[in-house]
């Protein structure tokens, strides 16, 4: 997971250093931590605030390129279901760590000074434990928000998203009168969310 680390901040450096109108979004925020069940139990993870950062890169008029790092630093604990003795309740420290890449579009541009906007992304997330095994799954998140510049090169951005791990359930081949395909069925491993709010600093013209 280091050399994942190293690779997302290096990819920066170019998008940093050629693009023009770079948006650097440092965030904090709230995380709601969600639950998920096992046949032996439930682990949920408890809510905080989480921080980050995202670099918003434009490719169109309306639409921008998302690098995005999400963190939540909480705790998580484990309730044995009745009928499992050999399982008892635990808690452990953990942290919850999004790496993302998407898309942010405007929905509307009649306001210069104020865009609403809605945003998808897809990636991994890193669920770090201190008493378990690591686990890093593929997750997908969607929001709306709406950004208000204070100038050409300052404002804020304020989002709403739900954060998504998945766990694949199979991967399989089809074949029939309608043609044939590659079929991956997947459920949500565990359902989060967050709210936060961030400093724009604009590069650029």
């Amino acid at each position: 997971m280091k050399k994942v680390k190293i690779l997302f901040i290096t990819l920066l450096f170019p998008v940093l250093a050629f693009s023009q109108g770079v948006e650097i979004v440092p965030f904090v925020g709230y995380m709601f931590g969600g639950s998920v069940n096992f046949y032996e139990g439930k682990y949920k993870v408890t809510d905080g605030m989480n921080y980050g950062a995202s670099i918003l890169v434009p490719i169109r008029e309306i639409v921008d390129l998302e690098i995005n790092y999400t963190r939540l630093d909480s705790e998580g604990k484990f309730t044995a279901f009745a009928g499992f003795p050999g399982f008892t309740d635990k808690q452990t420290v953990m942290s919850t760590n999004y790496f993302q890449i998407g898309m942010v579009k405007a929905i509307s541009k009649q306001n210069p000074k104020i865009t609403p906007f809605g945003s998808f992304s897809l990636g991994a997330t890193w669920f770090d434990f201190a008493d378990y095994q690591d686990a890093t799954l593929f997750s997908i998140t969607a929001g709306l928000g709406v950004k208000f510049m204070f100038s050409k090169h300052v404002g804020i951005m304020l989002r709403g998203r739900f954060l998504l791990p998945m766990f694949f359930g199979g991967v399989g081949f089809y074949a029939g009168t309608g043609g044939s395909g590659l079929s991956l069925n997947s459920y949500a491993a565990i359902i989060q969310g967050d709210f936060n709010g961030g400093l724009i600093l604009k590069l650029g013209n």
